[in-house]
Formats: structure tokens, C-alpha cells, sequence
């Protein structure tokens, strides 16, 4: 992109910009914030800057919004200040009748008019909840146009060294480590070492109306991505005891390596251009309860040195599958010896008492060559990879 905003004798009056006259922080209230092209109204938001301006906020000064209820109606939010974020990295917007920290700072137009300021903000955490930190002039105002307050959102417990984000309706993501001091506290510090790294992303925290924050529990949470490096995670899953009798995986719950943990309802994988790839170092596990389901509109492929097909006493099966083709050659030339001897029988004519039946004796002579023939082929119709129960 490139910017054509001011001159380049403009950049010369940078160094003499004066704002030791910037006016100290101040408190304000909000009564509108800018998220899209109607919100809070679409004349707010094209006088805001349209979509250069999301996150911008409509205020009134603290000590001036006292008893004031505001409404979202362009006259009430014209008379309203504006501000606007003091980071765009990180998009955390306030909801109505929060209160906001305004910081005024050099301006954008700094390179016209050397010591121009404008307001920005930062969100002043006054009651310290993730939910809200809202104090409207009237206990019964709206925070906002779809906005709905939840009152079982809690605050994560953080332990020492913790990194939180935490959003506004029970999603979050923690950076964190081993605590075995607090292992009654938490799912991830029954073992390993204490400084070993631990990411968990999480959605739709279970709440617990006996307790007054949360911790992750990754069997009750709605979504969870864990991310560990020598945590053992207390995954339950539907399958219980040994998982496989013949490649014998570890069970999820007792892993203690660098692992990646998907848990939800559902999980979807969709790629939308390219394949979907899944390589393992020594098995691939696919454990369901129900019913496995390999669909492809072209064809399914199956390629591996050996195929087994269910197990006998869980041990590996020992039936080899029949090859259809040379099983159907094989049938074909019996069915071809067969019917030439009995086409040799139906044109025999009656010998005299005692006397070689020649015709008889030499189809039944070819009969048995043919058989003898097929019967050393027999053992080529069994497939050396592919193996049933």
C-alpha cells in the first residue's frame, strides 16, 4: 500500500511537533461502539470513518455521563465524544456503559498540523471480570445491541507464570506450565516437570455454580485444543481397557509425551483444495463404537504389505482371501474338462463284453490331466497379503 498523505517537506516538522501541552488521561463512559456498518447506526458509522473506524467509540467524559442513560439514536451519539483503540492487534472493544481509560495522543494529521492530538482508549477492568465491567447510568440498560450478559462466567484461577486470554462468554486460551504444587487444582501437573510448557485452548468452560472461577476440565468443557510437552491429560474416551490387543497403544488418559489433544462433540477435518494428510511413526489408531465409513466417489485403496480382516482370539487372522480372476480361470478350464468328458460319454458305443471301452478310457485319461493341471494351480489363487478371520 502506499500512503500519499502529507508531502515530503511534511516529514520535516515531525521533530518540532510540541505536545507537552497533550491534556492528561481522563475517564469516559461509552454509549456506542463502531462493529459494523449499522452499528450502532449507519450515519455513526460513516462519521466515524466507516470501516477504518471499527472499534471506535462514542463517550462522554466521566463526571458528565453521571445520571445520563443515552440512547442509540444519532442525535444522543453525535453529542458523544469519539475515540479510538489504543492497539489494532489486539481488538478488544468495550460493551455499552463500560468505562475506558482516553489517552490523547499525536494524531494522524501530526505531519500537517505539528501537536494535533486525538483520543484513544483502553478499557478500565472495574469490577475485574471477563464478562463485563460495565457502570450504566441505569442498572437496567442494555450493553449492547446483541450482546447478553451471562452471570455464570467466571475468571480462569491463573497460577504463577500464567499467560491468560480470556474472552467475554467462556472461551479462552491459557499458557501455562506444570504446578505440581496445585495438582488438586488442576487436570495437567500430576506429573512431569515444572517448567514444562502447556498450551490449552478452550471453549464453552464448564461452569460450577460452587465455585467462584474456572479451570479447564477437558472432559467437561464443551471444545478443547491441549497442546503438552510432559503433561498426562485425563482424556476419557468411549473405549476402555486395552485398545488394541495387537498393537497395544498407550491409552490417551496415561500418555505423558508432547502430544496434541482435539476434544469436542464432533471433529471435523475439511480440506477444501488439497488432501487431508495423517502420517504416524508407528500406528494409526481409529476406534469408534458405531460404524467406520470410508466413502470416495473414484475408488478406495487399501495398500500395505499384508491386510488382515478382523482377528480370531485376538490374534491375527491365518485365511488368505482367493484371487477372483485366477479362481475364475481355474473354474472355467474345470468346467471346459468337465464338459468335454461328458460331450466324449454322450457319443460312446457299446463294446463287446469284455472289451476295452477305448472312447471311455481316454476321456476319463484326459479328465484326469486336466484335474491334475488344475490342481497344481489351486495354490495360486490364494492371495499372499490379504488375510480374513
Amino acid at each position: 500500500m502506499k500512503y500519499t498523505i502529507g508531502s515530503a517537506n511534511s516529514y520535516k516538522g515531525l521533530g518540532n511537533n510540541n505536545f507537552s501541552n497533550i491534556a492528561p488521561p481522563t475517564a469516559g463512559r461509552v454509549y456506542g461502539v463502531i462493529t459494523t456498518e449499522n452499528t450502532p447506526t449507519a450515519a455513526m458509522f460513516k462519521k466515524a470513518g466507516g470501516f477504518n473506524a471499527i472499534g471506535t467509540v462514542f463517550y462522554l467524559n466521566y463526571n458528565e455521563s453521571i445520571g445520563i442513560i443515552g440512547s442509540m439514536d444519532d442525535t444522543f451519539l453525535d453529542s458523544c465524544n469519539i475515540a479510538k483503540p489504543l492497539s489494532s492487534q489486539i481488538a478488544n472493544y468495550p460493551v455499552l456503559g463500560e468505562l475506558v481509560n482516553i489517552l490523547n495522543l499525536p494524531s494522524s494529521d501530526t505531519q500537517q498540523s505539528p501537536g494535533s492530538t486525538f483520543p484513544y482508549y483502553t478499557l478500565i477492568n472495574l469490577w475485574n471480570s471477563v464478562q463485563q465491567n460495565a457502570q450504566p447510568a441505569n442498572i437496567n440498560a442494555n450493553l449492547g445491541i446483541t450482546f447478553v450478559e451471562n452471570s455464570n462466567i467466571r475468571s480462569l484461577l491463573p497460577f504463577e507464570g500464567d499467560y491468560i486470554i480470556q474472552g467475554r462468554q467462556g472461551g479462552s486460551i491459557r499458557f501455562s506450565s506444570t504446578t505440581k504444587l496445585y495438582s488438586d487444582l488442576n487436570e495437567w501437573s500430576s506429573i512431569g516437570n515444572e517448567d514444562s510448557p502447556i498450551t490449552l485452548i478452550t471453549n464453552g468452560l464448564k461452569f460450577d455454580p460452587k465455585k467462584s472461577y474456572y479451570v479447564e476440565q477437558i472432559n467437561k468443557d464443551d471444545s478443547s485444543i491441549y497442546l503438552t510437552s510432559t503433561q498426562q491429560i485425563p482424556l476419557q474416551t468411549d473405549r476402555t481397557g486395552t485398545l488394541n490387543p495387537l498393537t497395544k497403544p498407550i491409552d490417551p488418559s496415561k500418555y505423558f509425551n508432547a502430544q496434541i489433544i482435539i476434544n469436542s462433540d464432533r471433529v471435523v477435518l475439511n480440506s477444501k483444495r488439497d488432501e487431508v494428510m495423517i502420517f504416524a511413526k508407528s500406528n494409526i489408531e481409529l476406534n469408534t463404537k458405531n460404524i467406520i465409513n470410508l466413502n470416495a466417489n473414484e475408488r478406495v485403496h487399501l495398500n500395505s504389505n499384508t491386510v488382515f480382516l478382523g482377528t480370531v482370539n485376538n490374534q491375527l487372522p491365518t485365511e488368505p482371501l482367493v484371487l477372483g480372476d485366477k479362481l475364475n480361470t481355474i473354474l472355467e478350464n474345470l468346467l471346459d474338462s468337465l464338459y468335454s468328458f461328458g460331450a466324449s460319454l454322450s457319443t460312446v458305443v457299446g463294446s463287446p463284453e469284455g472289451a476295452p471301452a477305448m472312447d471311455i478310457n481316454a476321456a476319463a485319461e484326459s479328465l484326469l490331466n486336466d484335474i491334475d493341471r488344475i490342481n497344481n494351480n489351486l495354490e495360486g489363487i490364494l492371495s499372499q497379503q490379504n488375510f480374513t478371520a
